[in-house]
């Protein structure tokens, strides 16, 4: 992409010079006075990132990322149940950040098995255990897929639409971590869209991945949904990760 950007800089920058050679030659050799209106306008060209490309042209790629973990997660234990999801964005440049699948098991309940993925090289990848007192907790509660509708760049664009726009403009340098897992408010499916500047300045929305709810962390409503269907509370004893 990148090189296709600037082989087209190239070409536009060498048909500009030629049109401006030639204005130059018409007014050396023309005696007339051309009083034709110049209504030629500059388009300024709009860079394309995260927060203005269609959500749904990530989708294969991010599937082969999710289906990579399943399988792995799977050889590691047969019943593992994918929990918690993260991805991080020093900015927002398109597969620049880096994925984390976590997933859990009742056969074992001392460690989340994670699966990180480095979204510039994923066929690199990492899979570690990681103590649950270390990291997220003893419990979560599996991701009930039928409630994942929504990849984390719509997510994002939604998060962009209410006031993480303007965070960003307000605060350069600006990173943004997104969380999917199953929170308050309501015990639902969540996006967490986290942006926070390299001053520790954070500003935190809530997406609903289902409905397209967005709420502020106190389960306060920013925008309504754009689903009409109703999210059931999926919480109950018996959907965390347990014995």
């Amino acid at each position: 992409m990148k090189t296709s950007f600037k082989l087209f800089g190239v070409i536009f920058l060498a048909v500009s010079l030629s049109g401006c050679l030639n204005r130059q030659t018409d007014q050396t050799t023309t005696t007339t006075t051309d009083n034709t209106t110049d209504t030629t306008t500059t388009s300024s060209i709009q860079v394309s990132d995260l927060s203005t490309l269609p959500p749904t042209s990530f989708d294969a790629i991010l599937d082969s990322h999710y289906q990579a973990a399943q399988f792995e997660a799977l050889d590691w234990r047969a019943d593992a149940l994918l929990a918690y999801v993260s991805v991080e964005l020093d900015n927002l440049t398109p597969n620049a950040g880096k994925e984390v699948y976590v997933y859990g098991s009742a056969g074992d309940l001392d460690y989340w098995w994670t699966y990180n993925l480095d979204q510039q090289n994923p066929n690199s990848t990492v899979r570690a255990l990681i103590r649950r007192e270390d990291f997220l907790g003893e419990e979560l509660t599996p991701i009930n897929l039928d409630f994942w509708k929504m990849n984390y760049v719509e997510a994002l664009q939604i998060a962009e639409q209410n006031g993480g726009a303007d965070f960003r403009s307000a605060n350069p340098n600006t990173a943004v971590k997104l969380f999917l897992s199953h929170r308050q408010p309501r015990n639902w499916l969540w996006w967490t869209i986290e942006y926070q500047t390299i001053t520790g300045q954070t500003f935190t929305l809530l997406v609903n991945p289902f409905r397209g709810e967005v709420v502020d962390e106190a389960g306060n409503e920013v925008s309504d949904s754009t689903n009409s269907s109703t999210q059931a509370d999926t919480t109950t004893s018996t959907d965390t990760i347990t014995p």
